[in-house]
């Protein structure tokens, strides 16, 4: 009796021990079955990292293009700016000397170099002569 008692013991803690062994198995499925996703989503996400790297990248460089192409764009905008206020500078210039306004007006009140202000002058004296001279003949 006793060995027909431990025998059946021994049967009841191997079918214990084998149903806990067949949880275990598909507890054991399950992990691998989310470790194999759980590996699928990590390398989508580093795809998506080094497509997202290199967007900055080109993004980056149109950046640095841009602040290039701005820094160009302000370097023209100042340089006309200066040939405008040149072109005014001048045009009062031919205004004035028209009115009868020596070299040193000019150089004065235009802020020209005196070549500038005798060239103007100059011009003038010859836009004058060429008037009165047109209107003799």
């Amino acid at each position: 009796m006793v060995a027909g008692g431990i025998a059946l013991l021994a049967g009841v803690v191997a079918g214990v021990a084998l149903m806990a062994l067949r949880r275990l198995q598909r507890e054991m499925d399950g992990q691998h079955t989310q470790v194999r996703a759980l590996q699928q989503d990590l390398r989508a996400l580093c795809n998506a990292a080094v497509t997202v790297g290199e967007r900055i990248a080109r993004i980056e460089q149109e950046v640095k293009r841009q602040a290039a192409r701005q820094n160009e764009l302000g370097a023209m905008k100042e340089r006309l700016e200066s040939l405008d206020a040149d072109e005014r500078s001048f045009a009062q210039a031919v205004k004035l000397a028209r009115k009868g306004a020596g070299t040193d007006e000019l150089m004065d009140i235009c802020g020209l170099s005196r070549g500038e202000a005798e060239l103007i002058a100059m011009m003038q004296r010859l836009k004058t002569g060429s008037h009165s001279s047109g209107s003799v003949r």
